[in-house]
């Protein structure tokens, strides 16, 4: 019944949100429609708003109100737009930022110090240090429970952050997440081993989290939707250090998005599905936030065009949950990045013809099931075994974090009049944190202990395997038919791990994970919303020695898209 009412609510809501925005829409539509008019790809003619409140959209300030006396408008010619949007990169302010936060979060963690106490293996000794710095001995997999090793991509978002909300390049705010993930564990963590893991979660998957993070800000910053423009919040850098930067001649930030090109929205609905205690299919409520951003302005306007990038052509960040009751049974997150390529285009006057972009790009991924026990959720260190009453059968449920390194990647848009074809393909050599899928059933008739630290304690391993995910997709009108499919392979690590020494049965494992999703949704006329239906099927496969266990879980969604 909580659940009946609480989709009810959320319905009304966004009804209501779309009904108030109709107007701002129409007006927004109409700009594009003035800048699609005026817009030549030789870029001889511009198009320059008259400064009137329709404006006001691309002003900035903390209060989300205009502090700015003039605007310049929407700008195509290159020179004028490079002179009025050029911001200098603010490095100075970057490393301060950087720095302050270091420095606020090594205090805290050296007064906690002691809490770590298991991670202890080095001493402030030459001996120790020299080891550490200057050989390979430290070089480790860390044994750490497996929200506390996620979350290290979210460190490392921040961190990178730092430089590109300063006006840094990605490819320079790359280096403060690798290089904040190197300073952290070679200085900070001076006691304990060098986290391989770590070192890979913060520097490039903050990167790739950092940058989709960053370019979702940036386009609810340029959105004309007041519930896109108070989503803004979302990024809190882009806010405070683009309030240092508001005297500028453009406001910071400022980016000419084809809407027209963009995916963002949020999505409430019905999700029929298990959960981590009901193995049968039951009711829940999903809530997601998508983004899907072209940076390219002229993307799917009529024109020719063939040529090289070296900035984020495309990015994307999602996050998702379900919920079942007063329980969050899921939680979800996935990033992506492609910076370098070539981007070709050739659609005629009347709409025909087509979209192609390919390159290199890197992804980030994350799927969390609720655990059912303490040593599943982390609660429980692993200097402290008689907690986790190896006595009994393990209980762990599904989990994954993956950093998908650079890969190719190809996507075509094919139009003809009414109708779109859209076609993506991509491959990566992928790291994975990964539940063991077959551990629950091994542990059944078999000792557990001895295995890989991780695997023992909490479940899961790390591994390295291929990564592959391709995506079919129709439009007509209001109409869009998607089909995907993502494919994640791994093979344990080897001889890594923290307590090696310790360790008597280091057997290989192995696990595999299939998502297929099939979608059909309805945009409803002169409105926001889109009525979604989808359904998805998850395969598992995992093998620890000579047990193997599969699973299948599928899962029914059916909700209303808000377009933002």
């Amino acid at each position: 019944m909580k659940l009946k009412k609480l989709n009810l609510l959320l319905l009304i809501l966004i009804l209501l949100l779309d009904r108030n925005l109709a107007a701002s829409d129409k007006k927004a539509e109409e700009t594009l429609g003035k800048f699609k008019k005026n817009f030549s790809l030789a870029l001889k003619t511009a198009y320059k708003a008259e400064p009137d409140n329709s404006s006001r959209l691309f002003n900035f300030s903390l209060d989300l109100k205009n502090n700015q006396e003039s605007n310049p408008g929407f700008i195509t010619d290159p020179e004028e737009w490079s002179r009025l949007s050029l911001i200098k990169p603010k490095t100075t302010r970057a490393f301060l930022e950087m720095a302050a936060l270091m420095t606020y979060s090594q205090a805290r963690y050296w007064i906690k110090y002691s809490r770590f106490i298991e991670d202890w293996q080095y001493e402030l000794k030459w001996k120790d240090q020299k080891r550490r710095f200057f050989t390979t001995e430290a070089l480790r997999f860390d044994s750490n429970a497996f929200y506390l090793n996620w979350t290290h991509a979210f460190a490392g978002m921040l961190y990178y952050e730092f430089g590109r909300s300063n006006h840094l390049p990605w490819y320079k705010s790359l280096l403060f997440s690798t290089l904040g993930s190197l300073y952290w564990e070679y200085i900070v963590e001076w006691r304990e081993i060098i986290s391989i893991n770590d070192n890979i979660m913060t520097g490039l998957g903050g990167y790739v989290l950092g940058e989709s993070w960053f370019q979702m800000g940036r386009y609810f910053l340029n959105t004309p939707n007041p519930v896109g423009r108070f989503l803004s919040w979302l990024n809190p850098y882009l806010k405070i250090n683009g309030y240092f930067d508001r005297h500028h001649p453009l406001p910071p930030y400022t980016h000419n998005f084809n809407s027209a090109a963009q995916d963002v929205y949020l999505f409430v609905g019905y999700r029929n599905s298990p959960t981590s205690s009901i193995s049968q299919n039951t009711g829940n409520l999903a809530v997601s936030l998508h983004s899907r951003l072209i940076t390219e302005p002229v993307y799917g306007l009529p024109g020719k065009v063939e040529e090289n990038f070296t900035e984020p052509f495309y990015s994307q960040l999602d996050f998702d949950f379900m919920f079942h009751g007063e329980s969050r049974e899921e939680m979800g997150a996935s990033a992506k990045v492609v910076p370098l390529g070539r981007f070709i285009q050739k659609i005629s006057e009347e709409g025909q013809g087509y979209s192609l972009y390919y390159g290199l790009g890197s992804t980030f991924y994350l799927y969390v099931k609720r655990p059912l026990t303490e040593y599943d959720a982390g609660h429980l260190p692993v200097n402290k075994p008689e907690e986790f009453h190896f006595e009994e059968p393990r209980n762990f449920r599904d989990k994954l974090a993956a950093v998908n390194f650079l890969g190719p990647v190809a996507d075509v848009m094919f139009y003809r009049r009414s109708w779109k074809f859209h076609l993506r393909a991509e491959a990566y050599p992928s790291f994975g944190m990964i539940n063991a899928w077959a551990f629950n059933k091994y542990s059944v008739d078999h000792d557990v202990l001895g295995m890989k630290s991780t695997l023992t304690y909490y479940g899961y391993y790390y591994g390295f395997g291929p990564s592959f995910e391709a995506l079919g997709e129709i439009r007509f009108k209001s109409l869009r038919l998607q089909a995907s499919t993502l494919y994640h392979h791994y093979r344990s690590a080897q001889g890594r791990d923290r307590f090696q020494s310790w360790i008597t049965d280091d057997s290989v494992v192995y696990d595999s994970r299939w998502h297929h999703g099939l979608n059909l949704e309805f945009k409803i006329p002169k409105t926001n919303v889109s009525v979604l239906a989808s359904s998805q099927w998850v395969r598992r496969w995992g093998k620890v020695h000579e047990v193997e266990d599969r699973g299948l879980e599928k899962r029914y969604y059916l909700g209303l898209k808000y377009h933002l």
